[in-house]
């Protein structure tokens, strides 16, 4: 009877101690924004059509891949020329940052989520290029990154998303702003 209880104190006492919590996944790099608008799925989308060429339409690299009149969605693809303010000297860390653009038009709503933000390093540079590879939403994975010291990619990834998120932020307020003028303009 005793080693019973003894088992079951055990048992109930172990089960005391904490779990080790492990860290969430890191999340991808994703920005998003969206705008109400009193139209139809049409009417947007051609506003959205007519919006791109004075904002993602300027950035460098930039295309469509896919426009969907009859679910109301644009694709396209553009970059950010990256230049580290953080780190200096490391013509290696320079680079693009390559990323998609969603855009779905719905009645009286438009939505556009830029994403896939994946870095490329300068290869051009004398000691080769440095990935750093996606963008994440917060802390970057501990993985290590060849060439640069685990430190060093952490600030550079952190400039990496401020200036991204910054220009991305940018970007959008013009979208959303010719998005607007547009769709007065066709009322």
């Amino acid at each position: 009877m005793r080693a019973a209880l003894f088992l079951t104190l055990l048992l109930w006492a172990a089960g005391a101690f904490p779990q080790d919590i492990q860290p969430a996944d890191a999340r991808p790099l994703v920005i998003t924004d969206a705008i109400a608008m009193p139209l139809s799925r049409s009417q947007i989308l051609q506003a959205a059509l007519k919006s791109w060429p004075y904002s993602f339409g300027q950035e460098p690299g930039a295309r469509m891949i896919l426009v969907d009149t009859a679910n109301g969605s644009i694709k396209g693809m553009a970059r950010f020329n990256f230049r580290s303010t953080g780190v200096g000297s490391r013509e290696e860390s320079m680079g693009v940052v390559s990323y998609t653009i969603a855009i779905e038009a719905e009645n009286g709503q438009c939505r556009v989520r830029v994403g896939h933000l994946n870095h490329t390093g300068n290869h051009n540079a004398p000691g080769g290029g440095i990935d750093m590879g996606l963008l994440y939403a917060d802390k970057r994975p501990q993985t290590p990154v060849p060439g640069i010291s685990m430190g060093t990619a952490n600030r550079l990834h952190d400039d990496m998303r401020a200036q991204v998120q910054a220009r991305a932020n940018e970007v959008l307020k013009v979208f959303l702003g010719a998005m607007r003028r547009a769709s007065d303009q066709g009322r």
